[in-house]
């Protein structure tokens, strides 16, 4: 097929981003999105990864363009807090390690090995001088490379107000460059006898035939599952928070609340999300309904956002009591096709895993990009090795989103609530229905996790994020048993080493420091150099 025409269904970020990609980077195309008068967004803000940066470059998009109009903030890491138990802290920072005065990718664990004392949270400060700054809510665009290994413009995302940033991309960049946008409900879906769309009957405006439809109804997948009747294949069996609670919360003091990380929480029967946009605190609660009623969530939600768990910035009773809080079902999973026919879904009418790793739009631009790499390839012309290759890539997408999400329960040693003796001790992180998965070394059991664990600490040059999450889960290469085989003068020679690398990362800190007392806040940046 030679697809020409393109209807997108729905608006929302999905809606929008696509559009605004077609029609900039493929204006041979004509592209169409129709969306109802009535839209309905959650909008208490999205965490984003460093892969949107890509998407960003491709739409000539710079911070000082869209930022202050979708209230966005900078995110230079992932913490979780009390994941790994209670009191435990870890990150996951973006970016490259800094090796310089670092010796190796081993050094920390012999550091950890030779002094059990040492706590997991320094392993990522260690290899990330980022971390230390994040920790000091400091920001700095890093020019003359004071911060080690922080590349400002690739290694930084943000936190935005998703609804906003889908209006943005519709006034700046899809109407200008021709969009055909229409605002009207969607009636009928007309097919053909081989099952694809043949066009959409609308309220107000007839008929509207396109040669590729592309679904961004959200959940509801209007076409690729009410209409074509794809089968949708669910991770319930790994991930099972299945509900969520959200609410959004005005600052009292941004210099200390407007983080430049998205801090999720694990409290008792899930997590808390935290997202510190620039004009307030998106905040929710994921958890499963198989521990918790709505009730008893929001109860213990406000109570965390109160204060009452003594780990939080917020912690102010009137905010909390005047706050709105809206009940959320959430639906991880994929669509077994999410390219049928003449429709492809993009958002969450592909696919969704839940926002533990700021997964939301990871998957909506990756798709996007992937599209306009498959129209682009052969002028619009596609067949069935194109529509399968597509289909193959989201699955592998969403199942490596799905493998290394449920890892940040499967490692833990919590254990102190059903919830968490549920998830760490009762269930089995079997490899699920997808039918995809890393081939070399693909996780079918729980024996399969402890190999991909040991391939992961072998220090090669690329080892991901799982190292971080299994580092600041206690998960180690080195082990006490591996020192019984070590000879006096070695464990001499090994400790005298320590003692030498710890001086150099010593003054290193201390240099390093004196570089952030002199940095502003992340909210006094974002004013001066976004919000001016």
């Amino acid at each position: 097929m030679r697809i020409k025409n393109i209807c997108i269904v729905g608006g929302g970020s999905s809606g929008w981003m696509t559009a605004a990609a077609l029609t900039k980077l493929l204006p041979q195309m004509n592209v169409t999105l129709i969306e109802s008068k009535n839209i309905s967004t959650v909008g208490v803000g999205e965490s984003t990864l460093t892969y949107l940066n890509v998407f960003l470059k491709l739409l000539d998009l710079k911070d000082e363009d869209w930022m202050s109009s979708c209230n966005a903030t900078y995110k230079t890491s992932i913490k979780f807090t009390d994941f790994a138990g209670k009191g435990q802290n870890y990150q996951y920072p973006f970016g490259a390690r800094d090796m310089s005065d670092a010796g190796s990718i081993a050094t920390w664990y012999y550091w950890k090995l030779l002094d059990p004392s040492i706590n997991n949270y320094s392993f990522a400060e260690y290899y990330h001088p980022v971390v230390t700054m994040s920790d000091q809510n400091k920001m700095t665009s890093n020019e003359d490379g004071a911060v080690r290994a922080f590349d400002f413009h690739n290694a930084t995302a943000y936190h935005m107000d998703a609804t906003k940033f889908g209006q943005y991309l519709k006034e700046k960049i899809a109407l200008p460059n021709g969009l055909n946008y229409i605002t009207d409900d969607v009636v009928k879906v007309n097919q053909n006898e081989d099952g694809s769309v043949k066009s959409l009957s609308t309220k107000e405006n007839g008929e509207l035939e396109a040669d590729l439809f592309v679904d961004c109804t959200g959940f509801k997948a209007l076409l690729l599952s009410e209409t074509l009747k794809v089968p949708f294949i669910s991770c319930s069996d790994s991930l099972i928070n299945d509900k969520a609670i959200a609410t959004k919360l005005p600052y009292i003091n941004p210099d200390k609340e407007m983080e430049c990380v998205t801090n999720c929480t694990a409290i008792e029967s899930g997590w808390i999300w935290n997202i510190p946009l620039f004009n307030r605190i998106g905040t929710g609660y994921v958890y499963s309904s198989k521990f918790e009623t709505p009730e008893s969530a929001e109860k213990q939600f406000r109570h965390h956002l109160a204060g009452g768990n003594g780990n939080m910035v917020i912690g102010d009773v009137h905010r909390v009591n005047e706050a709105e809080y809206r009940h959320i079902d959430i639906r991880h999973g994929v669509h077994e096709t999410s390219w049928k026919h003449n429709v492809i879904g993009v958002g969450l009418a592909s696919g969704f895993i839940e926002p533990l790793e700021s997964t939301g739009l990871l998957l909506t631009h990756e798709n996007i990009i992937f599209l306009l790499r498959t129209l682009n390839r052969k002028d619009g012309q596609v067949n069935k090795f194109d529509k399968d290759i597509w289909n193959y890539s989201v699955r592998e997408k969403v199942e490596n989103m799905r493998e290394f999400v449920s890892q940040h329960y499967s490692l833990s040693s919590r254990h102190d609530t059903p919830y968490w003796k549920h998830v760490t001790e009762e269930m089995s992180y079997d490899f699920g229905p997808l039918g995809i998965g890393d081939v070399a070394y693909p996780i079918t059991t729980s024996a399969d996790l402890v190999r991909r664990l040991n391939k992961t600490f072998e220090f090669g040059p690329d080892m991901g994020g799982l190292m971080y999450i299994a580092t600041g889960n206690g998960y180690s290469p080195c082990s006490t048993m591996d020192s019984l085989h070590w000879e006096p003068e070695q464990l001499k020679h090994m400790q005298e080493q320590q003692v030498e690398q710890k001086d150099k990362y010593k003054r290193f800190k201390e240099k390093l420091q004196v570089t952030l007392d002199q940095l502003p806040t992340h909210y006094e940046f974002l004013k001066e150099n976004i919000y001016n």
